[in-house]
């Protein structure tokens, strides 16, 4: 007899697909506004940011401020005062527009004067952060400061960009247990 039975069809393993919308894109209220659920192919106004190293991270915290008194030597009592959330990566497709995304370039140009003709971006100090839907159902985020190297090297791994980005509460939305985010999970009922 089994002292713990563990239900093997609640166990999560695989990758995950990021995508992102601008933010005049309508709310996903299912997967299939995102994708299309026959051929996996992204719904128009979705991006997808192609293939990942190292897992999708996504990470939910708080802070809290305790209230005390003189009298007694610990918190009486506690409340969280922020909520953040973020979702961090490693892109393996090593493009100018990935680049742009993660380390808030410039738009990609192409230099048709040269031959063959070249594209180019630019980075520098970015003065704000542009928000844009993102898939899993994440209603608002910006991309948040990560140091990030482009290592050229004979052996070893390939190039990845890290990413992350910090999801801000929806405002708009009428349950605050969801103003981060939802999670919708497709049944198959066949």
């Amino acid at each position: 007899m089994a002292f713990f039975v563990v239900d093997q069809t609640k166990l999560v393993k695989g990758a995950g697909r990021l995508m992102y919308a601008a933010d005049s894109q309508a709310k996903p209220e299912k997967i299939g506004d995102v994708i299309n659920t026959t051929t996996y192919a992204a719904q128009s106004g979705w991006s997808d940011l192609g293939a990942t190293r190292e897992g999708i991270q996504i990470t939910v915290n708080n802070t809290e401020s305790g209230f005390d008194v003189d009298q007694v030597n610990g918190l009486l009592l506690t409340t969280p005062d922020n909520w953040e959330c973020s979702v961090t990566t490693n892109l393996a497709e090593v493009t100018l527009e990935n680049m742009v995304i993660a380390w808030e370039g410039a738009s990609v140009t192409v230099d048709s004067s040269v031959t063959p003709s070249e594209k180019e971006t630019g980075f520098a100090g970015a003065t704000s952060y542009p928000q844009a839907l993102v898939g899993y159902f994440f209603h608002r985020a910006v991309r948040a400061p990560q140091e990030g190297t482009l290592n050229f090297q004979k052996g070893g791994d390939a190039q990845v960009i890290p990413v992350r980005f910090n999801i801000l509460a929806d405002a708009t939305e009428s349950d605050p247990l969801k103003a981060f985010f939802i999670v919708r999970e497709q049944q198959d009922f066949s």
